[in-house]
């Protein structure tokens, strides 16, 4: 059976993880809530791009380039999740310094 082309997001210069777009529609939060929300968004795709790879490696098997963006991915996968939860414990100390500052006020 031929094999089917990988296909991956663009990734923005410079970065590893993937397309970080500030042009993204707005969503309730705070700024560090959209960011981190952002950056689960990509986790998510990742492991969508994952499992896409790993089904057709049940079923056909894997080139040598396929078995390779699988192995990148996976390693995008942890780096995401890491800065995902980097960011989402970023949000929560921010929300609860503005938290105590309007106490204080």
């Amino acid at each position: 059976m031929a094999a089917r082309p990988v296909v991956t997001p663009r990734l923005r210069a410079g970065t590893t993880d993937g397309p970080m777009s500030d042009d993204a529609p707005a969503q309730p939060g705070t700024g560090a809530e959209r960011v981190a929300d952002r950056r689960w968004d990509r986790v998510r795709q990742i492991a969508a791009d994952i499992a896409r790879l790993e089904a057709a490696e049940r079923a056909d098997g894997l080139d040598d380039d396929q078995r390779m963006e699988l192995a990148r991915l996976r390693i995008a996968a942890e780096r995401a999740s890491q800065r995902a939860v980097l960011a989402d414990e970023l949000a929560d100390r921010i929300a609860s310094a503005e938290r105590s500052r309007q106490g204080r006020t």
